[in-house]
Order: C-alpha cells, then sequence, then structure tokens
C-alpha cells in the first residue's frame, strides 16, 4: 500500500490540466496553459525592472538578466518549477508565479 501512495504522490494522475498563473499586487496579470504552451520567454514590468518568466518543457521559472529587477534574487534562484501547487516569490516586487490545476482556479464554495 505505502509503495502505491508514493508512486501515485511521486507521478500523479492529475486530471485537470497544469496552468501557471503570474500575480502581481494582488492582481493576475498572466495565465498559461502548460500543457499546451510550448515555450518561450515573457516580460513582466515590475516596479525594481524587467522580468523574464520562461517556459519551457511544461516548467516556469524567473530567468537570469543583465540588470537586476530584485536585490536578493531569491526569486531567480527557486530555479524551475512544475507541480502544482509549486510557487516562485518575490516579495519585494509583490510578485507570485504559482502552478495550479484548472479546477483551483475555479471558485468551488460561496460562505455567508
Amino acid at each position: 500500500i505505502s509503495l502505491t501512495l508514493l508512486a501515485w504522490k511521486t507521478w500523479g494522475f492529475h486530471s485537470a490540466a497544469r496552468q501557471v498563473q503570474v500575480i502581481r499586487a494582488g492582481e493576475k496579470v498572466l495565465s498559461l496553459d502548460l500543457e499546451t504552451n510550448k515555450g518561450g520567454l515573457y516580460q513582466l514590468q515590475l516596479p525594481g525592472g524587467v522580468a523574464s518568466l520562461e517556459v519551457k518543457d511544461g516548467a516556469v521559472r524567473l530567468a537570469p538578466t543583465d540588470v537586476p529587477f530584485c536585490p536578493e534574487q531569491i526569486c531567480i534562484r527557486t530555479g524551475w518549477i512544475k507541480k502544482p501547487g509549486d510557487s516562485i516569490i518575490c516579495a519585494p516586487n509583490q510578485l507570485v508565479i504559482q502552478i495550479m490545476t484548472a479546477a483551483e482556479d475555479q471558485i468551488d464554495a460561496v460562505s455567508r
């Protein structure tokens, strides 16, 4: 049983497509489907400068740039993310990049 659970956790059987969402200052500025997007560079205008979001083989990262947009560059050192729940956070620029499933992007309940 434990080997089955480990295999399921490692390789997963995700029924929903993965998406990357880029949120700046609480506002969604970019959303890409990682299953259909073959790759590319996307420029993000931030308070600290211009960041390059790189998409390749179903994974995402903030690519190193010649002109630093973040003082500590922890967000760049995070590297590639590809699993739902993974995220890259750049606090000085109020930037959050996260991998989600399509189902997570929808409202599942409303409480009054």
